[in-house]
């Protein structure tokens, strides 16, 4: 006999009532810190090259972690850096500590495009106040002495093992795409074979530019989801989220699929309303507001889009600061 671990499912009340809302962080800027710590992942794992599955185990395991810890417990920079080394190693992609640390060090410094340009220091501007040249070029800006790194490398060690311990040892993330992928062939949406009478760029389901569109957009909305405020890959099965994905590629793309083909992969319509309902909806708040990222500040609101500062002494301000209000 073989037992299959998988993680538990979230309850609603556990959503509505996390560690960080326990101890008195209002649910918007915790969902603010969530959307920055999936920017920061996927930022960080695309400089490192690393596949997208890493990514989203980084950050399922994330927000897992959280579910059980709160963000005053555990500062969100460490908590980042752990959960994308420890998702290296369980994708057998592993990175070294160093790597890690150096990528971060960057995305937080005034090098990187994530920083607020009308925070730079003076010496990287132009004189018209724009970014300078030498922006990307000044190392010095993210460099890591020897003995920053080694206490770096201890916090972000200790912050993996209090992210395995929360979450039991039970690490096993099962990602929508290869079920996405499976269903799609399934459903004979994928057939290499056109039609003579489908024109090149017929939305045909025969037509192959048409599956590799219909491929992508599924795996964009499975991408877009690990932002979403609902956490609906924390309370739902990968395989209702592969038919959520599905469903809207289709329409998106006018592909007629089978009369109630969800019901195959036992998925109920209103599961299926919920989610589709959720991708719509988009991430957090207004998505095309600019968010830009440091480690230490305030929280800033400034034309075009707004400033969030990561460290805990900058959460702890910012809660206070709206108490205040």
């Amino acid at each position: 006999m073989v037992t299959i671990f998988t993680a538990p499912l979230a309850t609603p009340s556990q959503l509505s009532t996390s560690p960080s809302q326990l101890v008195g962080i209002p649910e918007s800027v915790e969902q603010k810190l969530r959307l920055v710590a999936c920017r920061l992942i996927q930022a960080a794992a695309i400089l490192m090259e690393l596949p997208q599955p890493t990514i989203s185990t980084a950050i399922i395991l994330l927000q897992r972690y959280y579910l059980t810890t709160s963000l005053t417990a555990s500062p969100l920079l460490q908590t980042c850096q752990a959960s994308l080394y420890l998702s290296s190693k369980l994708t057998e992609h592993a990175q070294k500590p160093r790597d890690i640390i150096n990528i971060f060090k960057y995305l937080l410094s005034p090098a990187s495009p994530l920083h607020p340009p009308h925070l730079l220091p003076k010496d990287l501007e132009n004189e018209d106040g724009t970014p300078g040249a030498k922006k990307k070029s000044n190392k010095s800006l993210y460099y890591v002495s020897e003995g920053d790194y080694t206490a770096l490398k201890s916090l972000l060690l200790s912050t993996e093992a209090k992210i395995l311990r929360a979450l039991g040892f039970n690490t096993t993330v099962n990602l929508p795409y290869s079920l996405a992928f499976n269903y799609l062939q399934s459903l004979g949406v994928l057939s290499e074979t056109s039609t003579p009478s489908s024109p090149p760029n017929s939305e045909s389901p025969s037509n192959p530019l048409q599956h590799s569109k219909l491929i992508s957009t599924t795996f964009a909305y499975l991408t877009d989801l690990l932002c979403s405020p609902s956490q609906v890959y924390l309370t739902h099965h990968p395989h209702e989220l592969a038919v959520a994905g599905i469903y809207l590629a289709a329409r998106d793309h006018g592909v007629k699929l089978p009369e109630r083909w969800w019901e195959v992969w036992d998925v109920e319509r209103e599961t299926l309303g919920f989610l589709v309902v959720v991708l719509r909806g988009g991430t957090y708040g207004n998505d095309a507001k600019k968010v830009w990222i440091v480690e230490e500040g305030d929280f800033e609101e400034v034309e075009g889009g707004e400033v969030v500062a990561i460290g805990a002494g900058s959460v702890e301000k910012e809660v206070e600061r709206l108490r205040d209000l």
